[in-house]
Order: C-alpha cells, then sequence, then structure tokens
C-alpha cells in the first residue's frame, strides 16, 4: 500500500520488484510475457462462427464454452510464438542458458518445422486446448527445451484465449443477472471457458466465498470452499493443505 500510495499508476510487478530488487528479472519476465499476452488480444478478430447460444449450450451441458473453437489458425500461433520470443529476448537475456536464448532456439526450430503455416494448425488446437503432452513430443523430435516450448505456445495463445474469454465472462454475467433461469450452474474444477485448470483461489467477502481463478483466459468463477477442485471430494476429513514451515 505504502508503494502504491507513492508512485501511483506504477504496476503491481514494478512495485513487487523495487520492494524486492532479487525478483527485479522475474518480474520483468512476467511484465513482457503480459505486454506479449495483451498485444496477442488486441490483435484477435472474433470469429462470425462463434455464437453465444451454442457457447451456452456447452456450459449447460458441463463443457467449458471455448472448447473446440477454432480461435487460433496455425500462422496466427507462430505469430504469436515469434512475440512472445522476441519478448523474451529483450528481457531474458541472450546468453547461454538464458530464457532468450531458449526462446530464439524454439522460434527457429519451428520456422524450420513448419515452412507452411497452415502445417501448424494442429499445433494450434493444442496450444489452445492445453495438451501439452503433445507439445512435448514435438520438442523431443526438434530436440528443444521441451519446458521453453510449451511456454511460447501456451502464452502464444493466450492472447486469443483472454479475448474469446472476456465474451464468454459477458455471457454469464448475463444469464447470472437473468437469474439463471433455466441454466445449470458451472460446479465444475476447470475453467468455464477454456477449460484449464485454476491458478489460484481466493476467500472474498464476509462469507469468504471461494473463487477460482484461470491464468490462461483470465476467468473467475465461484467453487465451494470445501471441496477439491482436481478430484471433487467434499469429505473435510479426507482434504489436506500444504503451508510452508512455521506458516501453519
Amino acid at each position: 500500500p505504502a508503494a502504491a500510495a507513492a508512485a501511483p499508476g506504477v504496476s503491481p510487478l514494478e512495485q513487487l520488484a523495487r520492494a524486492h530488487p532479487e525478483l527485479r528479472r522475474a518480474a520483468d519476465v512476467l511484465a513482457a510475457l503480459g505486454a506479449a499476452v495483451a498485444a496477442g488480444a488486441a490483435e484477435w478478430q472474433s470469429d462470425e462462427g462463434i455464437h453465444d447460444e451454442v457457447l451456452a449450450v456447452r456450459l449447460d451441458a458441463g463443457i467449458p464454452a471455448l472448447a473446440g473453437e477454432p480461435l487460433l489458425d496455425g500462422a496466427a500461433l507462430l505469430d504469436g510464438v515469434r512475440r512472445v520470443g522476441a519478448a523474451l529476448e529483450r528481457v531474458g537475456g541472450t546468453g547461454e542458458g538464458s530464457a532468450g536464448e531458449a526462446a530464439r532456439t524454439v522460434v527457429a526450430a519451428l520456422d524450420r518445422a513448419f515452412p507452411s503455416p497452415a502445417d501448424a494448425d494442429a499445433l494450434a488446437a493444442a496450444a489452445l486446448a492445453g495438451e501439452w503432452d503433445a507439445a512435448r513430443d514435438l520438442a523431443r523430435r526438434l530436440d528443444v527445451d521441451e519446458d521453453a516450448l510449451v511456454t511460447l505456445l501456451d502464452y502464444a495463445a493466450r492472447g486469443a484465449l483472454r479475448a474469446a474469454g472476456a465474451r464468454v465472462r459477458a455471457l454469464l454475467e448475463r444469464r447470472a443477472a437473468a437469474g439463471g433461469t433455466g441454466t445449470r450452474t458451472w460446479e465444475r474444477g476447470v475453467c468455464p471457458a477454456c477449460g484449464a485448470p485454476p491458478v489460484l483461489a481466493e476467500l472474498r467477502g464476509k462469507e469468504q466465498g471461494r473463487t477460482l481463478r484461470c491464468a490462461r483466459c483470465d476467468g473467475a468463477w465461484a467453487f465451494a470452499r470445501l471441496a477439491c477442485p482436481a478430484c471433487g471430494e467434499r469429505d473435510h476429513r479426507k482434504l489436506l493443505s500444504l503451508s510452508g514451515e512455521g506458516e501453519e
């Protein structure tokens, strides 16, 4: 709070880096990735074939609204990979073993593997769905770092997912305002928009209601406080948690 008051308009990441200089490199990398995702979201154009009625049907069936939607083709994915790679090169260093060097190697390998962007359409579908086993198989074939390839594909897809996810959020808000008549409440532990698992949970308000958050499409949804999002277990006697030593 003090840092925010002293420097209005400074991002939370920058505030964190100023307070903890040892986190400067990590904060700069995350800021660069965030800017690359925002640029991808701004460039994404809504496909006229995506209809709110179809999204609603999927939600009522317990299926993430964007499942199977062709939000990106191979050309757009590769453009996104180059954008993310360039961002990492700017802030991640270019020396041996650096994030920038790993990104440059992956981008070059993908350009060689997919001289025709249309050949990367299946890879775009896998990136949207978060099917990282396929990406890791590709990394082994290309002889590049698996985590670097997954990271670039993930962030290259996030722009479209966030832009389309905003449309899903608006749909959910309209349905909630209408009282949800004839609709099912989303009760799954994955994002109702893109199907990704939550990256964190928040407890909000006087009732300490639990909200799960998605890092891929920026979605958020209410979820039972005493339930495991991964397996659905609701028996409090079987629910365990981990905490830092001395922070139990």
